[in-house]
């Protein structure tokens, strides 16, 4: 496993501004994932399913696979969820139950936290409050 402390984990609302022309974010996510040099780009494999998910649903087929394909792809680093995952990721749907979370959302903190990444690419302000980064920094 590489070293993670730098790595940038893709959230399902990056992935979906960076290919939806349509979406507010649209223009900051290309412009940021341009602008990085030597960033280590991970994804979870459900996030590439949630993406796939909400692109199909509001772009269409084509788009979605080719998301997907891309997300799934070579250029990224994948990393998989273990059942242990889900047990950190029920803690935290608990412990946060004022908030509405979604289990990706939580299931994405405690992979991170279990293989030490900090950073996050994302419009989502979720992920402050598991203590995350959130780059480019503009939250829906």
């Amino acid at each position: 496993m590489p070293y993670l402390a730098e790595a940038l984990l893709i959230d399902t609302s990056a992935a979906i501004a960076f290919k939806d022309p349509s979406d507010q974010f649209h223009s900051e996510a290309l412009r940021f994932f341009k602008s990085t040099e030597n960033v280590l780009w991970v994804i979870l494999n459900v996030t590439a399913h949630e993406t796939y998910t909400r692109a199909r649903y509001n772009l269409g087929f084509k788009d979605a696979i080719n998301l997907y394909d891309f997300l799934r792809g070579g250029s990224l680093y994948q990393l998989d969820f273990v059942p242990d995952d889900e047990h950190e990721a029920r803690r935290l749907l608990n412990k946060y139950s004022n908030h509405q979370l979604s289990f990706h959302d939580v299931l994405c903190a405690a992979v991170m936290k279990r293989v030490g990444i900090y950073k996050a690419f994302s419009f989502d302000r979720h992920f402050y409050y598991f203590g995350f980064q959130i780059f480019p920094g503009h939250l829906k």
